[in-house]
């Protein structure tokens, strides 16, 4: 399944996948047009923040080289390679963090937050 861009405000971009391509018919009623195919996620996430007025950019893979050769996608493409199960735990964690910073900081340094689903050999 190829990813996309649906527009559905001036700078509302959402991206989405589909295995047909979207025509006014399957996707008109959701957004006001439609931007891609693009090859990965994090290609049409950067394409989104950062390609529409690229010149550099000229087609699919002119998007995909330039979003894997950024140092700020670097999250996106390690949460692209991760398992189902790896992505909900990273969640889990990223919800336990966010938590942690409500709550009055602690006098240990170096403390790893969270070590839920951790393997050691």
């Amino acid at each position: 399944m190829a990813f996309y861009l649906g527009k559905r405000a001036a700078d509302d971009l959402i991206v989405f996948r589909s295995a047909r391509i979207p025509t006014k018919a399957t996707h008109g009623h959701l957004y006001a047009a439609v931007i891609g195919p693009f090859q990965s996620k994090v290609g049409a996430i950067y394409f989104a923040r950062y390609g529409r007025h690229n010149p550099q950019i000229r087609t699919a893979a002119d998007v995909e080289r330039l979003a894997r050769a950024d140092p700020l996608m670097e999250s996106f493409i390690v949460e692209e390679s991760m398992t189902a199960a790896e992505r909900a735990i990273a969640l889990e964690c990223d919800a336990q963090d966010q938590m942690d910073n409500t709550q009055p900081k602690s006098n240990i340094q170096g403390a790893i937050s969270c070590l839920t689903g951790l393997k050691t050999i």
